[in-house]
């Protein structure tokens, strides 16, 4: 039978730990993957991976890790999830606990993906992606969290986004563009992208 309460709070811990492996190992000190094969199924080995990859889509937010890496970064940690907390809950909610982890784990892969590849949709959808792009163009060190604002309000890691937002044309998503290279109407109160350079005119009789 389902457990609403323990699946529930399965959905809570990732979002503690959606913010907790942004913030410590994305952004912690640099990491070098082990040459072991073996090393790299340990938790220094996943986190040095993890580590990597992310720095990789900071450098290019249109780079985002292997789907089959992170479906079996998924696999794996649901797995875990589900043998530990049915060993501690019982199996009816320790099942339930780990789908809530693995739903919100996989909510969240998509809700990110979507941020930089598709444009806002509703009140919740522009706050998110403001509350993200500011993360990525402003400063790395603030909104963590992806999905909610929660745990950057109890670490005091949260910036609101009231201002227009200023976007390094190189960066900018292409949702965010029209065909002519112009921030689109509906997002134009939001992010600001500087003109494109023009190609320099080369002088008379040279």
């Amino acid at each position: 039978m389902f457990a609403p309460l323990s699946f529930f709070a399965g959905a809570l811990t990732w979002s503690a730990m959606e913010y907790t492996i942004h913030r410590f190992v994305g952004h912690g000190p640099r990491r070098t993957r082990p040459k072991s094969i073996l090393a790299h199924l340990t938790p220094s080995g996943i986190a040095a991976a993890f580590n990597e990859e992310h720095l990789a889509h900071h450098t290019d937010h249109r780079y985002f890790a292997p789907t089959s890496h992170k479906a079996a970064a998924a696999v794996v940690v649901t797995g875990a999830a589900a043998a530990v907390s049915s060993l501690v809950l019982g199996p009816r909610r320790g099942l339930s606990f780990a789908l809530g982890l693995g739903a919100m784990y996989v909510g969240y892969e998509v809700v990110h993906r979507r941020i930089h590849t598709h444009g806002p949709t509703g009140k919740y959808g522009r706050w998110m992606w403001r509350h993200h792009l500011y993360h990525h163009f402003k400063s790395p060190r603030m909104n963590h969290g992806v999905t909610s604002p929660v745990w950057d309000k109890v670490f005091d890691t949260e910036v609101k986004v009231d201002e227009r937002m200023k976007i390094p044309r190189r960066h900018a998503p292409d949702w965010m563009l029209d065909a002519s290279g112009n921030v689109r109407p509906e997002y134009a109160a939001d992010y600001e992208v500087p003109p494109a350079k023009e190609p320099a005119v080369a002088r008379a009789g040279n």
